[in-house]
Parts: C-alpha cells; sequence; structure tokens
C-alpha cells in the first residue's frame, strides 16, 4: 500500500484541532472542518473571505440542477444530460475592516491561529489574533447547524481588542454562488429587508426553491442593509471597548423546497416564524442532546490507540452529519455534503457500505435509504429501457434517481446498484423481518431487478453457460470484460432469493408478479440461468478469477508506484490504468465480504493473499474490506494498517484529495472495520454471529449495536468479552456456540 499519512492535526479524543494556519493543507481543512445536519451543509472556508486557494462551499441535500449542454455525441444508452448538486448561499459571509485594512488572513498581519471541531456538539470555532497597524484584535469565529430542526444555523463572532478601535462590519447572504468556480444555477426571486434581511432564489431548470433570513444582535450599530443581485448585505458600524467583549451572533434560517410544491410566501411565512425564538444557546443545546444520543448509542471506544480513537469516532460524527433519516427523500453522496467532487451523487456505497451503520442504529433511517430506491423506481424502469433491457437497472450514480453518470463505462457496464439495492434488502429483512415492508416495496424491486438481470445477461453459443458479457465490475481498472464473477455471483443471489419466495408463495409473491408482468415461465428462467451461471473457480487453488483472463494480465509491482503519481485518474493516461492486474479495489473479496458466510477460511485466505498484493487502493472503498479479512485470517498488523488508512483517510488525507471533500464511504467503511473486523460481526443471515479479536497494543475497545429492540454493548479485552444487553433478551453465536443473552455476558476472548 504505497500511502503515506499526511499528518498534519493535533489528536484528541471528541475534537479536531489545528494549530497554527497551514496554508497549503486549506483546503483540506476546508473539507475535514465541514458541518452537516443532512438537510444542508457548509465547507469549513473562512467566514470574512481569503483571497488564496479555497473551495466556498454550501449545500443543501437534494437541491441539484442538470447540465447547460447535452453530453456531445450521446448515443443510445448514453445519458443525455446529467445532474448535480449545486453551490448554494453563503450564509456566513462577512467583511471586517478597520480603516484601510480588511481582513483576509492570505495577505493579513496574525498569530495565534487555532481552530477546533467539537464531536460533542457540532460546534467548530476558529481563532486567531489580528495584529493591525492600530490594535491586537482577538477574533473567534464559531458555527452551528442545528441537528434537529435542521433549518436553523447560527454564527458567532467574538473581539476583544487590546484598545479601543472602529471597525466596519458586513454581514451577507450571498447567492451568487458558483458551481466548481464556473457556473452560477440560480435565478433571483427578491431581497427581503424588514424585521429581518434575506433573499429567495429558484434554480434555474428543476424550479426548486430557496429562502434564507437571517437575525442579528445588533441594533443600534446598524447603518444600512442594500441589496444586490442575490446578495443582502448589512452593514455596521462597531466600537470596540478596549480588553472587552463583543459578541455578534447571527441566526440563519434555510428552507428549501426539492418539490416546487409551496410558493415563495409560504416559505416566506415559515422562516419569519422560526427565527422569532431562535438564538445560540437554544440551537448549542440542541445539538448538545443530539450527541448525546449518539455518543450513548453508537460510539467505539479504543483504549490505548489515541490516534484511531480519533479517526472512529470523527467517522461517526460525519456519518451523523451526513444522513441521519430527518427526510424520506435523501440520500448519502460520496462527498456527504462536504464538496463538489462526485456532485453530491449517491453510488452504490449507499446499500453495501453506508447502510450497516443504520441497520444497527437507527432502523427508520435505515429504512429510507431503501425506500429513496423504490420511490425513484420508476427512473430505473426507465434506464433498463435505455439500455435495451428489461426490469429495473438503478443508477450508478445520482441525485434525483436518474442516471448522472455520462461516462458509458461506468453507467452502461456496471451494474451493481441493482444487486445492491437486492442485497440491501435482505440484510433489512435478516434484521427486522418487516413483512409489510417486504409486501408492499421491496419484493417488488427484487422482481425488477431479476427482469432485468435475466434481459442483461446472455447465454454462450451453445445455451450451456449463462453470464454477463462486456461488464465492469466494482475494479474499475478493469473494463468490457467477460464473466466478472462479483456481476455472475450476485445476480445468481437475487436469482436464488426470488425463486425460494416464489416457491414458498410469500409476500403475496403471486400478486406482485402480475403487476410485474412476470408470466408463468419466469421461475423456470430464473432457474435456468441460476443454474448455469458462469462462476470462475478453480478447487485447486481456491481461487476465484475477477474475470475471464484476468490471470493472463500483464502484473505490475504496485509498490513501485511513486507517491507522486497518485490519484492515478490525474496522473496516468486512461488506457495505461487499464493494461494490467492492478486492482482499484476489492471485487473478487468484495463478493466474498458480503456474503462471508458461504465461504471456508481456506477459500478467504487463498483470495485474500492473492488479489491484497494487487490493490492499490484508490477508491474509500477499498482498506477496510481488507483489514476486515485480514482480522479473521489472522494478519493482525495488516488489519490495523488498513484500519489506520481508512479512520483516517480524510484526517491525515492519505489519497491526497481531501480537499474534494471527505470520503463518506470510508467514513462508514471504518465503521464496519472496527464491528465486523475486530468485533467479527456477521449479519448476512438470520442470526448475528460475533469472532471478537483485540490487537496488542490496544487495552480495551467496544462498540453498541441495536438488535431485534435490544441495545448491545460489547466490549473486547484481552481476555473476556463482555456484552451488556439493555433490552429484551437475544440470542447470538459467539466463537461458534450459540448464547442466550439477558442482561450481561462474559466469556474468554479468543486468541488468534
Amino acid at each position: 500500500m504505497p500511502k503515506i499519512s499526511n499528518f498534519y492535526l493535533e489528536v484528541d479524543p471528541f475534537k479536531i484541532i489545528e494549530k497554527g494556519f497551514h496554508k497549503d493543507r486549506a483546503q483540506v481543512s476546508e473539507s475535514i472542518f465541514s458541518l452537516g445536519n443532512e438537510y444542508s451543509g457548509i465547507r469549513g472556508f473562512f467566514d470574512e473571505g481569503y483571497s488564496g486557494e479555497r473551495l466556498q462551499g454550501s449545500y443543501f441535500n437534494g437541491i441539484y440542477e442538470y447540465a447547460l449542454e447535452d453530453t456531445p455525441n450521446a448515443y443510445k444508452g448514453i445519458v443525455k444530460r446529467t445532474h448535480f448538486t449545486i453551490n448554494s448561499v453563503n450564509w456566513v459571509k462577512c467583511k471586517i475592516s478597520i480603516d484601510d485594512e480588511v481582513l483576509d488572513l492570505n495577505v493579513s498581519d496574525f498569530s495565534d491561529f487555532y481552530r477546533e471541531l467539537d464531536m460533542k456538539n457540532g460546534l467548530y470555532t476558529r481563532s486567531f489574533i489580528w495584529n493591525t497597524k492600530n490594535a491586537k484584535i482577538k477574533i473567534v469565529f464559531s458555527r452551528l447547524m442545528d441537528m434537529i430542526d435542521c433549518h436553523h444555523c447560527v454564527q458567532r463572532i467574538t473581539f476583544v481588542s487590546d484598545k479601543d478601535v472602529d471597525l466596519d462590519l458586513s454581514m451577507s447572504l450571498d447567492n451568487n454562488v458558483l458551481h466548481w468556480g464556473s457556473d452560477c444555477y440560480w435565478n433571483r426571486i427578491d431581497e427581503y429587508i424588514d424585521d429581518y434581511y434575506g433573499l429567495s432564489a429558484k434554480t434555474l431548470t428543476t424550479n426548486q426553491s430557496l429562502v434564507s433570513l437571517m437575525k442579528t444582535n445588533l441594533k443600534e450599530e446598524l447603518i444600512n442593509v442594500v441589496t444586490k443581485e442575490m446578495e443582502v448585505i448589512a452593514n455596521y458600524k462597531i466600537k470596540l471597548i478596549g480588553n472587552k467583549k463583543k459578541i455578534i451572533d447571527r441566526i440563519v434560517v434555510n428552507i428549501v423546497d426539492k418539490n416546487s410544491s409551496e410558493n415563495i410566501d409560504t416559505l416566506l411565512n415559515i422562516a419569519k416564524k422560526e427565527l422569532v425564538n431562535l438564538n445560540y444557546e437554544k440551537i448549542l443545546s440542541n445539538n448538545t442532546s443530539y450527541f448525546n444520543k449518539v455518543w450513548e448509542n453508537s460510539d467505539i471506544e479504543i483504549s490505548g490507540d489515541d490516534k484511531n480513537q480519533q479517526g472512529i469516532r470523527y467517522c461517526i460524527f460525519q456519518l451523523e452529519q451526513t444522513y441521519h433519516g430527518y427526510a424520506k427523500d435523501n440520500n448519502i453522496g460520496a462527498k456527504g455534503l462536504t464538496g463538489e467532487a462526485y456532485s453530491g451523487h449517491a453510488f452504490w456505497d449507499s446499500e453495501t457500505y453506508c447502510l450497516p451503520y443504520y441497520l444497527f442504529s437507527n432502523q427508520e433511517a435505515a429504512k429510507n435509504l431503501i425506500m429513496f430506491r423504490y420511490n425513484t423506481m420508476n427512473f430505473a424502469l426507465e434506464r433498463a429501457k435505455e439500455l435495451d433491457c428489461d426490469g429495473a437497472c438503478f443508477p450508478i450514480a445520482t441525485r434525483n434517481g436518474k442516471e448522472a453518470c455520462n461516462l458509458w463505462q461506468h453507467a452502461s457496464l456496471q451494474f451493481q446498484p441493482s444487486t445492491a439495492v437486492f442485497y440491501a434488502i435482505e440484510h433489512y429483512m435478516n434484521l427486522y423481518n418487516d413483512i409489510e415492508f417486504m409486501k408492499n416495496y421491496g419484493l417488488e424491486m427484487i422482481v425488477e431487478i431479476s427482469k432485468f438481470l435475466l434481459s442483461r445477461g446472455q447465454y454462450n453459443s451453445n445455451g450451456e453457460k449463462f453470464s454477463f458479457y462486456n461488464v465492469m465490475g466494482p475494479d474499475e481498472f478493469q473494463m468490457m470484460v467477460n464473466h466478472n464473477t462479483y456481476t455472475n455471483y450476485m445476480a445468481k443471489k437475487v436469482f436464488d432469493y426470488l425463486i425460494k419466495i416464489i416457491e414458498s408463495n410469500k409476500y403475496d409473491v403471486t400478486k406482485i408478479l402480475a403487476k410485474c408482468n412476470c408470466d408463468i415461465n419466469f421461475i423456470n428462467k430464473l432457474n435456468d440461468a441460476s443454474n448455469k451461471m458462469v462462476i470462475l473457480y478453480d478447487e485447486n487453488t481456491k481461487l476465484f478469477e475477477q474475470h475471464d483472463g484476468f490471470f493472463d494480465l500483464p502484473h505490475i509491482d504496485i509498490n513501485s508506484i511513486p507517491k507522486t503519481d497518485f490519484p492515478l485518474y490525474s496522473h496516468w493516461s486512461y488506457d495505461r490504468i487499464y493494461r494490467n492486474d492492478m486492482i482499484k479495489q476489492p471485487d473478487v473479496l468484495m463478493f466474498m465480504f458480503l456474503y462471508n458466510q458461504d465461504f471456508t477460511l481456506e477459500q478467504k485466505r487463498a483470495n485474500y493473499e492473492f488479489y491484497e498484493p494487487k490493490c492499490i487502493h484508490e477508491s474509500s472503498l477499498s482498506p477496510s474490506i481488507h483489514s476486515i479479512f485480514a482480522c479473521e485470517l489472522g494478519k493482525i498488523d495488516e488489519a490495523k494498517k488498513f484500519f489506520e488508512f481508512a479512520t483516517r483517510l480524510d484526517l491525515d488525507d492519505y489519497n491526497c484529495n481531501t480537499k474534494e471533500g471527505i470520503h463518506t464511504t470510508s467514513i462508514a467503511a471504518a465503521w464496519m472495520n472496527i464491528v465486523y473486523g475486530f468485533g467479527g460481526l456477521r449479519s448476512e443471515r438470520e442470526m448475528l454471529l460475533l469472532n471478537p479479536i483485540i490487537v496488542d497494543d490496544w487495552n480495551y475497545y467496544s462498540f453498541r449495536i441495536k438488535y431485534h429492540g435490544s441495545s448491545l454493548k460489547i466490549t473486547v479485552y484481552k481476555d473476556i468479552v463482555n456484552i451488556e444487553n439493555k433490552g429484551k433478551p437475544i440470542s447470538l453465536i459467539i466463537y461458534d456456540k450459540k448464547y442466550d443473552v439477558l442482561d450481561k455476558l462474559e466469556i474468554k476472548t479468543k486468541n488468534v
């Protein structure tokens, strides 16, 4: 794994701290210090502006636009016009000046720079001393985004000057924002100057609405309020008294209408009412209460490893900021709400990497993630037709349910999203047995996914084998391949699961088959395709071949690739990447992870030892899966190395691209790394398995999950595994033996 840590932050169990301004890491810090509450998010850019390199970003979940032009030469099946999350109102914008000096940390004289993100309440603070010609002024900027009443945000600016001085301050709501610094996708509606100041706007083509209103605690200091197109600016003259603190609060209410169902006046009235009783203390109290519950229900403790303790808590914190089931039409973008890379799109990661965290902490949020796919299934049905297929082909990248990826090699060749939706339904049902969900939603999706896979798969020339030709599996360094084993294995899983349901006549299956226009021969087609599915496996070596011909590819020593070549997509020609056996992310190991209990330890070892040395980890999907296998195989040093890579991928900028936004998938995978890796949890069948291990330099670790109506805390010491159960009695298989857990259970830790 030829990647190294770019460590520059302080280590603290519940805080992210930067001491001194690391100018060369400015955009990385903007990502790391991002705030969000699922409804919206904002990067950690400087409130007062900054003339150096930066990515000013403020985003709303589900506010998106279409490209201004079609994809050139878009043949049938290639997306003609993509869509993406757009940059939105800058609600922290301000300008600070004294006489002819304007605060700008790119050029101003300053000292004692410090910033922190407190993961116990979501409070972001930044402080420094501005050394002006006439005074030294300590300035502290604070931000909060309400995790409970998610329309609400607050900015606090605190000044302390060493002498009396007059300061000019302007505070703006600015919607003249550019997507990737180039295009603005908003139309002005109006600006408002009344008891509150604000603006309204609509997106160019999707006709989605935004109302943003603010109030401040400044009255006498107000000079005037002026408007520009899509910007409202309140100007103040403030007299700072020497060594006396001056606190300025700005309370903001942002409301968006994603479905064009409300008029602007309605949104404006809602915002005005919500502003009346809002203050800094109330939002701080909301957040403290919210995160107290998060850490009570979902905390992971690691005693003896301070860096990874900080890293895993940062992962949990960002998962909660990104998504917690606030709204049923939200999904999880690959960068959350922290940047514009991946265009705010959700991928198959939502179902395979992110969902487990919510399955074991928040059932409603987990179900909502799956329901996003059901509620947008009409687009998946349309997409299948565009590819000359039947059924539902779920998009490789989307914000609204439509395929947004205009790279044909991904959008037309990768079917992981469809099989991942099936996997999510199966996983959810294993844990919750939600019969009404299955009857009303889940089964219909599985039938439509099966129809698509049957129509996209093909028989060979003599009809003896069924497979998928010209596809791309999870390893995106190989395209237009035949018999990708991941694709084939997952398709067979879909077929076999549905066959069982049809044969058992569960969940009103006959009614659903009729709704999906499946005739009497449908089960025969499923059976035949499943029985003839090509699975490339060598009984002697125990190896699954990633795809037909993979074993014959030219070999490259991945450790010989210089660090300066990363990310490879930016430094290697596109076709060069495909001409060897280097793997971007787990492919064979991925289906072996999803269905871990289907394989022997001997098979897992053989495939791990063959494929791991070929993996470059150019995807945040990768490190944790390898760590989980390394745990199971007793390769503890490797497991810990990969774990640190996953937990601190963003904090230490391992892939040299954190400036584009945090890696939500890696964050979710790091949680899995503890629970599925070191904890040995297996959840793809009806009863949970646990096989906990502990690394030598950890004193203990613990994790918390909700399961079958109970809250479990599993603590793993050197010699004892302690399980505390708050709830009804449950059964678990631990170290291959079944236990009934009442309130407490202690068993001896198994040595690896």
